[in-house]
């Protein structure tokens, strides 16, 4: 029994010294040098854009096809 009090004296003994000797400290350590990678995310749309429609397409936009509205 003696020796297990006398092991385990030791052993705080020993873990107070490292903490006070070391110091306890719970401040966040600071990298100051560039990332070695780069994260790009890129979205690639492959879309079908359609031809635009010759003018005169027989929708009323020739000359002198505007109607008036009725009531």
């Amino acid at each position: 029994m003696r020796a297990a009090a006398t092991g385990l004296a030791a052993f705080m003994w020993a873990l107070a010294s490292t903490v006070g000797l070391r110091g306890l400290t719970l401040r966040p350590i600071v990298h100051n040098h560039p990332p070695q990678w780069q994260f790009n995310p890129a979205i690639h749309l492959h879309a079908a854009i359609p031809a635009p429609s010759p003018t005169g397409d027989g929708f009323g936009d020739a000359p002198n096809t505007i109607r008036r509205l009725q009531r």
